[in-house]
């Protein structure tokens, strides 16, 4: 348990290298997150490394292994740890390769088991230096098994470190046997043991890379999965004008000007070859070609509101598009407003006397692009439920006076730290990140709403559990405290809703119909409204 002397000191941290990042221009925020920052003359992997340590574990109580994802297309790196002896948090099956049963999918772990499903939770050390920064740990086919490697984030020409294998390739989860030297450690903060794990060698990066490991067969065509490099900078061909949008501590949240007023924001791509203009509508299905200042570009959007054109400008760097915002005069167009989702539904929300853009909302779908997230029975891909749900919670919250923004309003990937940031930079006061959960194929009878948070979420979780509950008949899983990256690194109360499970007879059902996945945003909007009434948020 994180003492709250150390709670404060992580959130001063955090509010400290905040108030850095709002002092820069949108442009420039872009590519100083994509660098590595810096801090009182220390970098971040300098400054990670004067606050944590390591501690060591039972590694017969912790277990590395790879979970199946789309029917074993891919797989991800799941970390299982035994906190305490009330239950057993899985079981090993009989068999080559040994496959694992996850236990605690059937049960309330907390206090009982850990889990750690990405790189929010573990990362790798060598010679006592995290390398979060600098490597990613994937599982990859190779030559009729799985192969755990961390791969180098900077350098995708480099080799990566081969850290263990599952000897064998079957249905289900299996376990990744870590090869000689490689282990399973806890992190320390200031001597504080946290959630996090660490896999673990007491090499140093540049001896092992010298290290021979046991051989491989050449790799299968398979794509890897699991962790995704961040993305850096694109360089900008022909850049036109520097941007003039000013960047305030903090944007503000609605729309507060005339529709008829005399400023606005374009945000365009210079690039208009054909390729990048198929890549901006993947982003935004509206932009098109135009000639601006004499030169072609890409015209993505047009707004109002400054805090619209960045939300999209920040979507498209995400993916990997130099997008540009232009400052400008005339009146722009009002856009139609979208119907509210399945007006025929039962127990529409009720009046709000919340007044217009009082309150500020960050929905955060999951996942997104190439990453599909969960994929579940009959192909169900978690990325198209998430996004779904939290544009039907956004109409339904933009309806009554609250200020909306999506961390990804297309299938479009985006990274964790741009996700937290434009939380940050609208000043919200609420985060919600919307999730549908999976488990084996094999486990449909697994059905029901986890929703997770992890420090001062824990009134708007429940709040928002309840709501759903009351609203769908999805199973009560609970509500949990987690150490998700977007909870924090958040510093509003935030949560994460588990909507359902891709891979569970029940909710799968569910997710393919349009009316039950209304029903769910409702549930969600109505669960926003009434912790936002019942705490009396204001701007």
């Amino acid at each position: 348990m994180i003492t709250a002397l150390l709670r404060s000191s992580i959130r001063r941290a955090a509010v400290l290298r905040r108030g850095l990042l709002h002092r820069l221009t949108p442009m420039a925020l872009v590519t100083a997150t994509a660098l590595t920052a810096t801090l009182g003359g220390l970098s971040a992997p300098a400054l990670a490394l004067s606050e944590f340590g390591q501690q060591e574990l039972d590694q017969s109580r912790t277990i590395a292994v790879a979970k199946p994802v789309d029917n074993g297309r891919f797989y991800q790196l799941l970390i299982l740890r035994q906190v305490s002896n009330q239950r057993a948090c899985w079981q090993e099956l009989p068999g080559q390769p040994t496959r694992i049963d996850p236990l605690l999918l059937n049960f309330d772990f907390t206090g009982i088991c850990d889990r750690s499903v990405d790189s929010n939770g573990y990362s790798v050390r060598l010679a006592g230096e995290d390398l979060n920064w600098q490597y990613r740990l994937q599982l990859v086919k190779q030559g009729g098994q799985l192969v755990l490697q961390a791969v180098s984030a900077a350098n995708r020409a480099a080799p990566p470190l081969t850290i263990g294998r599952t000897n064998g390739l079957g249905e289900g989860f299996l376990k990744v046997s870590l090869d000689p030297g490689w282990r399973l450690t806890q992190r320390l903060y200031n001597g504080q043991p946290l959630g996090h794990v660490y896999v673990t060698h007491d090499q140093s990066l540049a001896a092992l890379a010298g290290v021979p490991s046991a051989p491989v067969p050449p790799p299968v065509t398979t794509p890897p999965i699991v962790a995704t490099p961040p993305r850096q900078p694109v360089p900008q061909p022909n850049p036109l004008p520097p941007v003039v949008v000013p960047s305030p501590p903090t944007l503000p949240g609605p729309p507060s000007g005339n529709p008829g007023a005399a400023t606005n924001y374009r945000v365009i791509v210079p690039n208009t070859s054909a390729d990048t203009q198929r890549r901006v509508q993947a982003v935004e299905p509206g932009a098109f070609r135009t000639t601006l200042n004499g030169q072609s570009v890409i015209q993505a959007g047009l707004f109002q509101e400054q805090w619209r054109a960045i939300e999209l400008q920040q979507n498209l760097m995400a993916a990997r598009i130099p997008a540009q915002i232009i400052q400008g005069t005339g009146v722009v167009p009002p856009r139609p407003n979208p119907p509210l989702p399945n007006p025929q539904s039962p127990n529409p929300l009720p009046p709000t006397q919340i007044p217009v853009g009082r309150i500020r909302v960050i929905l955060d779908p999951g996942h997104g692009g190439r990453d599909p997230g969960a994929v579940g029975i009959g192909g169900l891909q978690e990325k198209e439920i998430n996004l779904d749900i939290a544009r039907r919670v956004q109409q339904i919250l933009e309806s009554r006076g609250i200020a909306v923004m999506l961390t990804r309003p297309g299938d479009v990937e985006v990274e964790l730290e741009p996700r937290v940031d434009q939380a940050e930079r609208m000043a919200a006061q609420l985060f919600v990140s919307i999730h549908a959960n999976a488990i084996s194929m094999d486990r449909p009878e697994v059905n029901g709403l986890e929703t997770y948070y992890y420090d001062s979420g824990s009134g708007l979780a429940q709040t928002i559990h309840n709501s759903i509950l009351r609203g769908t008949d999805l199973r009560d899983r609970g509500v949990r405290q987690a150490r998700f990256y977007v909870l924090r690194n958040t510093s509003m109360p935030s949560v994460l809703v588990e909507t359902g499970f891709v891979t569970g007879s029940e909710d799968a059902a569910r997710f393919r119909n349009s009316e039950a996945r209304g029903q769910i945003a409702q549930a969600i909007a109505q669960g926003i409204l009434t912790y936002a009434q019942q705490t009396a948020l204001a701007p």
